[in-house]
């Protein structure tokens, strides 16, 4: 009997694929300069029989049929062929030594396979779980599929069986707040198919549910709602997570770092930009300069118009002092996004806006000429902001 399955190095049984084989083989042979498609079948052929020969019945493991390329290559006299071979299969292995590492598992899945070392170094530096001994403790595929399961709860809760358009519905938020209290009880407790749903999964369900029900626009009841997700009736809902994670890992589209950072986290923050306020008093600044730390903390960027302070020089009528001007302002925040960067999962990032109308308009403009090998303001991009009359005029 032919063999039929063959065991991958992470432990899974998959169908015997004889073109994989024959890729292998075939990608040997142009390394050497050998293209001879005769030749290519007679050697495939040779694998294929001795791997029935040694195997028949059985399941194969990976590495033994490689070996039973090398050695066919060997006895068909192709030794530059066999010897590229060879060489292919240690690279390939010190790449799977090196992603072992970055990601602190023995076995890498198919999911790491998709993804070359840097990328996954990025992931294990910025995305994936760690720790309290700052050891990764997620693989990407579980990265991916706590952000797809967090993707589709909206889904569910816009399901014509459970959302209203007209707002009329009133519902009982004492047992949402029982919930809201209680997340941490229902960790896994609930799932979409095969996704189970982790407690902050659950903990954002709810939230929503609220935030709907508030607006008279839930037909049922949360109770109501939670038994039907537990008796299945939402699994058809799995398709959604399963298209968005495909998405994913087969790289097509990625969602922005927050939203990676924190699915199914405690911090929750999807938004990558916000607009931070800022008037002409301390406190508002000092206000400001704490959001931001907050906001990119979380993986968030920020955005600052600093028009409304008043320009260096002005009178400070508190302190009869002189002010410093918006410039000065930006470098607080930016000294703020260093420290933050150091600690956080990426560069912080600002954009400081000032109107052209404002007197320190030329210092805001050339406040980064002496960033060249400094780190002047390296935290910020800058724009000026124009208004129609001024073009008008």
């Amino acid at each position: 009997m032919p063999v039929e399955k063959v065991m991958k190095r992470d432990g899974r049984i998959v169908p015997f694929d004889e073109s994989r084989i024959r890729w292998a083989i075939q990608r040997a042979m142009w390394e050497v300069g050998v293209r001879d498609e005769n030749l290519l079948d007679k050697i495939v052929k040779d694998v294929v029989d001795r791997i029935n020969e040694l195997y028949e019945g059985q399941i194969p493991h990976i590495e033994n049929i490689q070996d039973i390329v090398e050695l066919e290559l060997m006895r068909n006299g192709l030794f530059e062929v066999a010897k590229a071979y060879i060489i292919y299969r240690k690279k390939k292995a010190e790449i799977r030594e090196e992603k072992r590492k970055i990601l602190n598992k023995e076995k890498l899945d198919e999911i790491d396979k998709r993804f070359s070392i840097n990328a996954l170094r990025v992931l294990a530096s910025r995305y994936l779980i760690k720790n309290e001994e700052g050891k990764i403790i997620e693989s990407p595929k579980q990265l991916f599929e706590r952000v797809a399961i967090l993707a589709a709860i909206p889904d569910l809760l816009y399901d014509e069986r459970v959302f209203s358009k007209e707002g009329t519905h009133t519902q009982d938020l004492k047992r949402v707040e029982y919930y809201l209290q209680n997340f941490e009880n229902f960790d896994g407790a609930y799932s979409i198919g095969r996704f189970k749903l982790n407690k902050y999964h659950f903990e954002r369900m709810v939230n929503l549910y609220r935030e709907l029900a508030e607006k008279g626009k839930m037909k049922i009841s949360i109770d109501e709602f939670l038994n039907m997700l537990e008796n299945g009736e939402f699994d058809e809902y799995e398709n959604v997570i399963e298209e968005f994670f495909n998405l994913m890992v087969n790289q097509v589209f990625m969602p922005n770092t927050p939203a990676l950072i924190n699915s199914g986290r405690p911090l929750g923050m999807l938004s990558a930009c916000f607009v931070v306020p800022i008037e002409d008093d301390m406190e508002s600044i000092m206000k400001a300069a704490h959001d931001v730390a907050i906001i990119q903390k979380m993986g968030g960027g920020t955005g600052i118009n600093f028009s409304k302070l008043r320009p260096e020089g002005d009178l400070v009528g508190t302190t009869t002092g002189a002010a410093s001007g918006p410039v000065s302002f930006m470098h607080l925040i930016d000294a703020v996004s260093d420290v933050i960067k150091q600690g956080g999962v990426r560069r912080g990032a600002n954009m400081g806006i000032l109107e052209v109308w404002h007197p320190d308009i030329e210092k805001f403009i050339h406040a980064k000429e002496q960033n060249v090998g400094t780190n002047v303001l390296s935290n910020f991009n800058i724009s000026v902001g124009l208004w129609s009359d001024f073009w008008e005029a």
